[in-house]
Formats: structure tokens, C-alpha cells, sequence
């Protein structure tokens, strides 16, 4: 995963490191991805607050790395599809922030915002929960899982955790979540109805995505259709749409079921797009492409809220480092730009 010139340096150096320790590349980019390259959870306070950062960086990875750790588990033991890692990303995304942080039930939470009036249904902040279970599904989940394959081909369809380690996981991943449902609670009145209701749909989903046939929903063609600059625009697209689609709909003061049902429609029409063209073999440069784009926003997110002290640059640099990486790594061998020269018999 180094790149070329790097030699036997840091990067060679670096990437043994991580071949050794596999789970140890997953924790970064989860929660390394959703909470600090986007800025939900800010970098600056490492310097200002330190103890604030370590508190909430322990807390992030207890809550997102046992999470992702035992959804690739039985992602990977169970046969991998395309439909499995959906459920377990939503389930996993309802115990996060149904359970955990109670956003999808708060309308008074700070990261909701006028969400928690606009789209709120019995009880429900609905148009949050659809937008917020997205970028589970892709930036706490899809993506650390993908990048792991890409950079360590070796982990593809291996388990990585033993019987004992899942047992740890299990444990770790509930007592993050109930100190952090704890913490919640004493902040607002809520109604334990919901927390239940969270916890045993995100089971349903489990069990559900347990059962289904390795395969499911997996791309149709053998090959990509298109090349990678097509699937860095679809990528590109995600998360501004994820964003925009809710704000314009309370802008126009169009019904929020609307706003709900046209968000659902675009990313299932997103969705079933790259499925019917990334391919099932010889993807790698599309896939790193579509991961690269739909990122970037989140990196222009981070950078712009924290511009007034911009630590996480050091974490834009290392993740620019990264894809220049596994891109040398895949990158498409260029094409001859036109028919090769006659051989003419002496």
C-alpha cells in the first residue's frame, strides 16, 4: 500500500504495521471518518480541551469500532452481500442514534436542528432518521469496510476477530452504549418506548440480514461499465444530497413527508445506478473513486468548521496519503491512444 518512491521509509514501514495489526486500520477509519475528518467531533479541543478530546475519542471508538468489528464479523461469517451489510449498517445505525445518542427521538439535540420540527412524526425526528441513517450505512460502515479490503486484500472474507475478542466486543459496545443512553436521558425526557423500540428493530434487522444468501443484491454485470471519474461524481453527489434535499424542502415549506419520500427515492435510484454498473471483479480504481468522492465533502466539512484552529488538516493529510496509496496500488493501466503500427513482413 506505499506508493511509489516511498522505498523501504515510512510508508513501507507504516503499511507492515497494519498488515500486522488489521484492526487497528479499521478503528482509524471508524470513527476516523464520520466523527473527526467531517467535524462532528472537532480535533482542536487536542490542543485547547485535551482532556474533553481524549474523553470523547474514547468514547467514539467504544462506540464505533466494537460496532463495526462485529457487523464485519458477521458480515464476512455469514457470506457477504451487498443487502447484508445494508441491514447491519441500519441496525447499527438505530442503536447509535436511537439507543446511544437518541437524535432520531430529541428534537431538541444540537446536531438536529430544525429537523426536530420539520419531519417529526409520533414521536419520530423521520426526515433526520432517514438522512442520518444514510451516512451510517455508508461513512461508518460501507466505507471503513471497503477501504479496509482495499488496502489489506488479505482481510477480504476473513475473520478477524476470535471467539474470545467478540465476547469483549460485545461488552465494550454495550457499556459505551449505556453510559452514553444514560448520559442522554439525564439531558431530556424521552419515552423508553422508543429507546426499546430501537433496540429490538435494530435485532429484526440482524437476524434478517443473518438469514439472507451470500450474494444477495450483488452488482449484475462481471465488469465496470464505466470508468472511475463516472463513480467519483456519483460519490461526490451522496452527502450534499443527503443534506440538501431536507433544507430545501423546509425552505419551500413542502411537506415533510415529501422531503422523506424524494430523499429515499434519490438514494435508492443512487444506489441501484452503481449496483447495475461498478461490477462484481476488476473494480478496485471505481470503488476507490466513489469512495474518494463521496468524502470529500465530508472533508471540506471538517476543514471549514474548524478553520479558526484547522488541526484536522493533519488527518486530510494523511487520508490524501492514503488514497494516493491504494490508488498507485489499482490504478487502471493507461490505454493506447490509438491501433498499434503495422508489422510489415521484410
Amino acid at each position: 500500500m506505499a506508493p511509489p518512491g516511498a522505498g523501504s521509509g515510512r510508508f513501507r514501514r507504516v503499511a507492515a504495521f497494519f498488515h500486522r495489526h488489521p484492526v487497528l486500520l479499521l478503528l482509524g477509519f471508524t470513527p476516523g471518518i464520520p466523527e473527526y475528518l467531517s467535524g462532528s467531533t472537532a480535533v482542536w479541543p487536542l490542543v485547547l480541551a485535551p482532556g474533553g478530546f481524549f474523553l470523547f475519542l474514547g468514547l467514539n471508538l467504544a462506540l464505533y469500532g466494537p460496532g463495526v468489528l462485529l457487523l464485519r464479523e458477521a458480515w464476512v461469517r455469514r457470506g457477504r452481500s451487498w443487502a447484508a451489510l445494508l441491514l447491519y449498517g441500519t441496525a447499527y445505525a438505530l442503536l447509535e442514534e436511537g439507543t446511544a445518542l437518541s437524535t432520531l427521538f430529541n428534537p431538541h439535540a444540537s446536531v438536529v436542528g430544525t429537523l426536530g420540527s420539520y419531519g417529526r412524526f409520533g414521536g419520530v425526528n423521520l426526515v433526520w432518521t432517514i438522512g442520518v441513517v444514510g451516512v451510517h450505512v455508508l461513512y461508518s460502515v460501507g466505507i471503513p469496510i471497503l477501504l479496509l479490503g482495499l488496502a489489506l486484500p488479505e482481510t477480504r472474507g476473513r475473520s478477524m476477530l476470535t471467539h474470545r475478542q467478540i465476547v469483549l466486543a460485545v461488552l465494550v459496545y454495550g457499556a459505551d452504549i449505556t453510559l452514553l443512553s444514560l448520559s442522554t436521558s439525564a439531558r431530556w425526557s424521552f419515552e423508553p418506548a422508543w429507546v426499546v423500540g430501537a433496540v429490538i428493530l435494530a435485532a429484526l434487522l440482524w437476524l434478517v440480514a443473518w438469514q439472507l444468501p451470500s450474494g444477495t443484491l450483488e452488482p449484475p454485470r462481471e465488469r465496470p461499465t464505466y470508468g472511475p471519474r463516472v463513480f467519483f461524481l456519483a460519490g461526490l453527489a451522496v452527502f450534499p444530497l443527503l443534506i440538501v434535499i431536507p433544507g430545501v424542502g423546509e425552505a419551500a415549506h413542502a411537506p415533510a413527508l415529501v422531503a422523506g419520500v424524494v430523499q429515499l427515492l434519490v438514494a435508492a435510484l443512487l444506489f441501484v445506478a452503481v449496483r447495475r454498473t461498478i461490477g462484481r471483479r476488476s473494480n478496485e480504481p471505481q470503488l476507490i473513486a466513489l469512495a474518494l468522492g463521496a468524502t470529500l465533502p465530508l472533508v471540506a466539512s471538517g476543514l471549514l468548521s474548524q478553520l479558526f484552529l484547522p488541526l484536522v488538516l493533519g488527518i486530510d493529510v494523511v487520508y490524501a496519503l492514503f488514497f494516493y496509496a491504494i490508488w498507485q496500488k489499482y490504478r487502471p493501466e493507461p490505454t493506447p491512444a490509438g491501433p498499434p503500427a503495422a508489422v510489415v513482413a521484410a
